[in-house]
């Protein structure tokens, strides 16, 4: 068989390019080898041709290379993705992707697993913080501007998830029940794809888990349909981790990579299958080669040098500018804000998250942050004088027991952190011995060397030293069989639990066992954990986790803690409170039961705000968070998400005045969790109605601020924030144009609708306005439209009393087009439409006769 030498001389170029020409060249068993993973973060290579193996790594909020979220060493942590999407800033996005690619090169990895792009249907999705916003125009132009930057360096994006993935609760078992076709599907939850391939076209999309109209993502027909021959995607098109779900029908349809591996699905199976021929050569081939367009395309990325995170000026200025513009000032009673720091004003920090910022979500976009500054830190060097900042703590924040502090323990050897012994069960002798810092075992796929894949156990031990006397809470977090000791006495054991490897990775609460024990203060406890290897096949084929953590925290009373924040409030100017979320409440794996906040977490709110002469409330969450209970008591309220490792500092910038806050949210605000407010609320998350677990979108295209009549119940809405600066639009005009070049980006053939307005700067400060313009339908009409809906949006930086004439295009059909399910096509609802912005309004007539389909 010819080699890579031969191939070259024969195509007359380099060993090292043109990957996808390779394929003649390729035998049976390397292209079936080259349709799955090889580990869990990287794809096949065929070192005969020089074909490189590729990895690839989660996320856009991350870059962590070969390592789990649970494993992370640390990486650039930029703003969630709804911190993203408040910015409304595609130029912005575009330059965040080109540092997103300097972070993934560092970790030598070739594709980013993200953008996620899925919409935000229901405010208790527990990967909204990953995903951008409920409009499919936000979502897909702000994740195209953010493609284009990844892959304008050379690395891929896949963008996730191929679709209506919009839960988390039983996602890899769920049916959505609505048809591909239909207009919920293709005006809402498509087209946010199809937005964004007007505008980017990424390396890879990843299919979603779940199912939709009865068939898995991973094998819908829409692969081929929409994706392939309407769409004409020619990138890979690969699975979601473990979500592969047959071997033939699969890749007969169109899913070129199984991910990860070793395989599933594919390998041995996939070659029986072709001798059956139950694939055809053609199939293989188009999917082999999609595979090997991947390679191509990221081979400016290509590189196996050691893994590093890279802390660049660059990087930090662009985690600490989408913070900085993300970030929405949702209150302002009597302009509290900006705070003057550089007087004498007393400022009383409170909550935990003054000191322990909650930068990120859980799950795969979680990323351990490379540094972390805090709002306290951050307060003091703003302030004139340091002292006059004091921080409580206040209530607890956390959902599960926090791991055993570092500077409590010390292990055998005199350092802090634990020993962990691992044994085989057949022997008493250590067959690996290790020191960590942090009192946690994860192994996910490698196990410590001596070990076999069942049939073990290991031992942590430390010696913990309380700071009070209390009854204080020791817990433990084990995937297999466990016994707890102290000082040589059993305090809790429990066998292996139920779980699946989501549990695991996403829900560790679910794997949590706590007690309380009594302890001295400044007394030396000996803590023994005992795991036992957890010998239960995992489903799907994916890998069995063998993991503990030691768990500790010292007895807190709330009430005490609440008047200690209380009196610190009582004698400052103002009170600026820490609170909302964490990436234990939203994450992968799980949806949210509830939007309001913990009961102690209110009872605090109130009670600093009955004596502050000022408050303003500080809320990180990805999620909308019911504020109902608390939002007359605070002067001030900031939508902070998860910001990210410069979010304190963005944070405490907008609040002193040195940044104009500019973030809009990107999705709507309910008052509250009930059917009047959140449209999807009695369709979520999936029911069981008698075969197995189902989502009904029954609410079709009245969602969020599409959803009619529903002023009421709106906290907050869609497109809304407030800025230290003032806006005053004029002048709004609307030329429609008969045609539009080839080189246009919209890639429409319909008529061209250039919107022009004046926007003013009224105020004395700089600032950022996004200039948001919506379309208003006909009246009367046979057609069910929503009754305002977004078309296009830009951002520019005015000064103090600037005007500047602000241009933005649309495509007319983007305006009137509605989805005919009946006749599969797009066509126009002809008649009189109102253009909006600003409070402007001008009328366009629209008349098309065409239906269409494509991009």
């Amino acid at each position: 068989m010819p080699d890579i030498h031969a191939f070259a001389s024969a195509n007359g170029s380099s060993p090292e390019s043109h990957y996808r020409d390779r394929l003649s060249y390729l035998s049976l068993e390397e292209k079936v080898s080259l349709l799955s993973g090889v580990s869990f973060t990287s794809t096949a290579g065929i070192a005969r041709l020089g074909i490189p193996s590729l990895k690839v790594s989660d996320s856009i909020n991350g870059v962590r290379g070969s390592q789990s979220h649970l494993e992370d060493t640390g990486t650039a942590c930029f703003p969630s993705s709804t911190c993203l999407a408040s910015t409304w800033n595609t130029s912005l996005m575009r330059e965040f992707g080109k540092e997103v690619a300097i972070q993934a090169k560092s970790k030598s990895v070739q594709v980013v697993l993200g953008p996620n792009i899925n919409i935000h249907r229901d405010p208790r999705a527990g990967r909204n913080f990953e995903a951008f916003s409920e409009d499919p125009l936000v979502t897909g132009e702000l994740a195209a501007a953010i493609v284009d930057g990844i892959q304008s360096q050379g690395v891929g994006a896949c963008v996730k998830h191929f679709v209506a993935n919009e839960s988390e609760t039983g996602r890899r078992r769920y049916n959505v029940d609505e048809p591909g076709d239909s207009r919920t599907m293709r005006e809402l939850y498509l087209r946010t794809f199809q937005h964004l391939l007007r505008r980017a076209n990424p390396v890879a999309i990843m299919t979603a888990y779940n199912a939709l109209d009865g068939h898995f993502c991973s094998q819908t027909p829409l692969i081929k349909s929409l994706l392939r021959d309407d769409w004409k995607f020619d990138g890979c098109i690969m699975s979601d981790w473990y979500g592969t779900k047959s071997t033939s029908e699969a890749l007969e349809v169109g899913l070129d990579l199984e991910m990860p591996g070793p395989s599933v699905y594919r390998g041995s199976k996939l070659l029986d299958a072709i001798k059956r021929k139950e694939v055809s050569e053609e199939a293989l081939n188009a999917a082999v080669a999609n595979v090997l367009l991947m390679v191509d395309r990221t081979s400016p990325s290509h590189s196996d040098k050691e893994e590093e995170s890279l802390i660049c000026d660059s990087t930090s200025a662009m985690a600490l500018k989408t913070a900085s513009e993300g970030i929405v000032l949702l209150k302002n009673e009597h302009n509290i804000l900006p705070l003057d720091l550089t007087g004498d004003l007393k400022v009383a920090l409170i909550g935990a998250a003054a000191v322990n910022p909650s930068i990120t979500g859980g799950g795969s976009a979680c990323a351990k942050p490379q540094y972390v500054h805090t709002p306290l830190s951050c307060f003091q060097d703003a302030s004139k004088d340091p002292t006059q900042v004091s921080f409580v703590h206040g209530v607890n924040a956390h959902h599960v027991i926090p791991l055993m502090p570092v500077n409590m323990m010390k292990s055998r050897n005199g350092l802090p952190g634990v020993t962990v012994d691992y044994y085989l069960d057949s022997s008493d002798t250590p067959v690996y011995s290790e020191h960590s810092e942090q009192p946690v075992v994860v192994m996910l796929g490698r196990l410590k060397p001596g070990l076999t894949q069942t049939g073990f156990h290991y031992i942590m031990e430390t010696t913990i030293t309380a700071n009070e006397r209390g009854k204080h809470t020791l817990a433990v977090q084990a995937t297999g069989e466990f016994t707890l000791c102290v000082d040589g006495i059993e305090i809790l054991s429990k066998p292996a639990p139920v779980m699946s490897v989501e549990d695991f990775l996403f829900e560790p609460k679910k794997l949590e066992s706590a007690i309380g024990f009594q302890m001295e203060a400044h007394k030396p406890y000996k803590v023994t954990l005992k795991t036992h290897s957890r010998d239960v096949p995992s489903a799907d084929g994916e890998l069995s986790p063998h993991s503990a953590k030691l768990c500790f925290i010292e007895e807190h009373n709330d009430r005490v803690a609440i008047a200690e924040a209380v009196t610190v409030a009582a004698r400052s100017d103002v009170s600026v409170i820490f609170g909302g979320r964490t990436h234990e409440h939203e994450s992968e794996g799980f949806d949210l039961r509830t939007l309001t906040l913990p009961e102690n977490q209110v009872r605090m709110i109130k009670a600093v705000a009955s004596v502050s002469k000022k408050t303003i409330f500080v809320m990180h969450c990805g999620n909308p968070i019911d504020v109902s209970d608390f939002i007359d008591d605070v002067d001030g309220v900031l939508a902070a998400h998860f910001p990210g490792q410069e979010g304190a500092q963005a944070i405490v910038d907008i609040i002193a005045g040195k940044t104009n806050p500019s973030g809009k949210l990107a999705t709507t605000w309910p008052i509250r969790l009930d059917e009047s407010s959140v449209p999807s609320f009695g369709n979520f998350p999936a029911r069981d109605y008698g075969n197995g677990p189902v989502i009904r979108y029954r609410e079709g295209l009245q969602m969020g601020y599409r959803s009619p009549n529903r002023a009421s119940s709106i906290r907050w809405p869609f497109g809304y924030g407030l800025s230290y600066s003032t806006f005053e639009y004029k002048s709004l005009e609307v030329i429609v144009y008969e045609s539009m070049s080839r080189d246009s980006p919209l890639k429409s053939s319909s008529k061209t609708v250039n919107i022009a307005v004046d926007v003013q700067n009224t105020s004395d400060k700089a600032g950022y306005e996004v200039i948001q313009v919506y379309s208003q339908p006909p009246l009367h009409s046979m057609v069910w439209r929503p009754q305002s809906e977004l078309i296009a949006f830009t951002k520019a930086w005015l000064e103090p009393g600037e005007t500047r004439r602000i241009g933005l295009s649309v495509s007319q059909r983007d305006i009137s087009g509605y989805w005919d399910s009946a006749a599969k096509c797009w066509r126009s609802l002809n008649g009189s439409y109102k253009i909006a912005t600003g409070g402007c309004a001008v009328n366009l007539q629209i008349v098309d006769m065409g239906t269409w389909n494509g991009l």
